[in-house]
C-alpha cells in the first residue's frame, strides 16, 4: 500500500513542478507521464495485474497533480493516455485492456477533484486513436474499448452521458484527422459505440444519440467533412449498434432525426435535408436487419419531427 501511495504522490509533485515550470502542458506531461510510469514499471519489474496497478497510480497522481495547479484534468486527457501508451510501449507489451482501464481511471478521479468528465472522454478517445497503431490494434478497436469504458465510468459516478457522447465523438473527427483515417467512418463508429454502452450501463438512449449526432456535425464540420455523409453514416451505425443490443430501434431513429436537426441548424445545413438523410440512412439499416426492423423505424421516422416534415428518398418512397 505503501508503494502505491508513494507512486501517487510521486508522480503528482513531478506533474505539479513540470506545469509550474513550463508554458506548455500538453507534450511535457506526455513526456512526464511515461518517463514516471517507465521509472515505475522498471523499478519493480512489475507485470500482469501489478503492471496494470501502477499504470492506474500513475494516472491518479497526475490528474491529482494537474488539478493542484488549477489546470483542468480534462483538457489534459489526451496527453494522459499518450504518456501511458508511450511508457508501457517501452517496458511491456500495450493492450486494449490498458486503454480501457486507463480511460476508467481518468474518468474516476477526474470526478474525484471536479474535472470534466466529458472533456475527459474526449481527449481519452483522442488519445487512443492517436496510439492505436502503438498498440497493434486498430482505430475501431481502440475507439471501442475508450469509448465504452468512458460511458461506463461516467455512468458509475454519476455524469451526464449525453454530453460524454456529444464529447467523445467530436473528439473521435478530430483525431481522425490528425492520423489520417477515414473521419466519418471514426465518427460514425464512435457514436454506434456509445450507444451500444448507454444502453448496456441503463442509461437513457434516446437523449445519447440525439447528443451523438449533433457531435457527430459538429466535429466533422470542424474538419471539412460533408454534413449529409456524415449524418447518413452516423444514424446507420447508430440504428445497427442498437440492434446489437436489443434496444428500441424507432426511438434510435426518431432521436438520430432530431439529432440531425439540431445540428444542421448549429452548423447552418438545412433541416429538411438534415432530417431527410438521417431518416432514410435508418430505414435503409434497419431494413438491412429484418422486416420487422424496418417497418418499425418507417413508423417512427414517417411525419413531422422536431418541426421538420420528414422525406423519406428513393428506394423507400412508396
Amino acid at each position: 500500500m505503501s508503494e502505491e501511495k508513494s507512486i501517487i504522490v510521486k508522480t503528482k509533485e513531478s506533474v505539479v513542478e513540470t506545469i509550474q515550470g513550463t508554458g506548455e502542458i500538453a507534450n511535457a506531461l506526455v513526456d512526464l507521464v511515461s518517463g514516471s510510469l517507465v521509472t515505475a514499471l522498471k523499478g519493480t519489474k512489475a507485470v500482469g495485474a501489478e503492471a496494470g496497478s501502477l499504470v492506474k497510480d500513475t494516472i491518479i497522481g497526475s490528474v491529482q497533480g494537474i488539478s493542484e495547479v488549477g489546470a483542468e484534468a480534462g483538457s489534459t486527457a489526451k496527453s494522459v493516455i499518450l504518456g501511458v501508451m508511450k511508457g508501457t510501449k517501452e517496458v511491456t507489451t500495450n493492450t486494449l485492456d490498458t486503454i480501457g482501464t486507463s480511460t476508467s481511471t481518468l474518468i474516476t478521479t477526474t470526478a474525484k477533484v471536479g474535472g470534466d468528465l466529458a472533456a475527459t472522454a474526449k481527449g481519452a478517445v483522442q488519445g487512443a486513436i492517436v496510439s492505436a497503431k502503438d498498440l497493434g490494434t486498430t482505430v475501431v478497436e481502440a475507439v471501442s474499448h475508450t469509448a465504452t469504458a468512458a460511458i461506463k465510468s461516467v455512468k458509475e459516478v454519476g455524469g451526464e452521458l449525453a454530453m460524454t457522447a456529444k464529447e467523445t465523438v467530436m473528439g473521435a473527427a478530430q483525431a481522425a484527422q490528425d492520423v489520417g483515417e477515414k473521419v466519418i467512418d471514426t465518427v460514425s463508429h464512435t457514436a454506434g459505440t456509445v450507444v451500444k454502452a448507454t444502453h448496456e450501463v441503463g442509461g437513457d438512449v434516446a437523449s445519447t444519440v440525439k447528443a451523438s449526432m449533433v457531435g457527430a456535425l459538429q466535429g466533422t464540420k470542424d474538419v471539412g467533412e460533408k454534413a449529409l455523409d456524415t449524418i447518413s453514416g452516423t444514424a446507420s451505425s447508430m440504428v445497427k449498434a442498437t440492434s446489437q443490443v436489443g434496444g428500441d430501434l424507432a426511438t434510435t431513429a426518431k432521436n438520430a432525426v432530431e439529432g440531425a436537426i439540431e445540428g444542421a441548424k448549429a452548423i447552418g445545413v438545412d433541416t429538411a435535408e438534415a432530417a431527410s438523410a438521417a431518416a432514410t440512412s435508418a430505414l435503409k439499416a434497419a431494413g438491412e436487419i429484418s422486416e420487422s426492423a424496418g417497418q418499425q423505424v418507417r413508423k417512427a421516422v414517417t411525419g413531422t419531427i422536431g418541426g421538420v416534415k420528414v422525406v423519406l428518398k428513393e428506394p423507400f418512397k412508396k
